[in-house]
């Protein structure tokens, strides 16, 4: 049987040879009785994916019956528009979270990519962040500021650093014990 290795390096999307060698290793398989994880982790040595991507593929087209779309990323006004959106709503005192549920109208996939999106952005783009709070505070409107501390609100305290004294003070400790050890091995 010919085996034709395709290029591990494209990870998003599936062509169609990927989908009919995926289908091969499933029919094969089936008809030997075979669990379907022995033709995932095929059709991944195949395609050079994961066995899991791979499972995830076959079970999300089987449920739409077609392909599953393949990853569709934000657009630069897009991610314009969810920042001030989700900004908006934080300086409202609205969570990330329930921002991005009323965005995604319940869908609760769709909030999760927007909140993902969102918490990216953060890290990954703070000038774009920070063009998102300029034009809304050029429109008059408050702005919540995400790389501020947050105050402490109910609930459990967030975790802090150990304050240097600590440190000094845990030191101390320690060496204290190393000479303790120190001398009752010499007794």
């Amino acid at each position: 049987m010919e085996q034709a290795m395709i290029s591990p390096r494209r990870k998003s999307g599936w062509d169609s040879a990927e989908e009919a060698l995926l289908q091969v290793a499933v029919d094969r398989c089936r008809a030997a009785g075979e669990p379907l994880k022995t033709a995932f982790a095929e059709a991944a040595k195949e395609t050079g994916r994961q066995p899991n991507s791979v499972r995830n593929h076959y079970y999300a087209s089987s449920k739409t019956g077609e392909s599953a779309p393949a990853f569709l990323p934000f657009s630069e006004e897009e991610s314009l528009s969810l920042l001030k959106t989700v900004l908006l709503a934080r300086s409202a005192g609205e969570s990330v979270r329930a921002c991005t549920l009323r965005i995604a109208q319940g869908d609760t996939r769709r909030m999760l990519r927007y909140q993902n999106k969102y918490r990216s952005l953060l890290k990954s783009r703070p000038a774009l962040v920070d063009r998102a709070r300029r034009e809304l505070q050029e429109k008059g409107d408050p702005v919540f500021d995400p790389y501020a501390p947050s105050p402490a609100g109910p609930g459990r305290p967030r975790k802090t650093t150990v304050p240097p004294d600590t440190e000094a003070l845990i030191r101390t400790l320690c060496e204290s014990l190393s000479e303790l050890l120190r001398r009752s091995a010499k007794e």
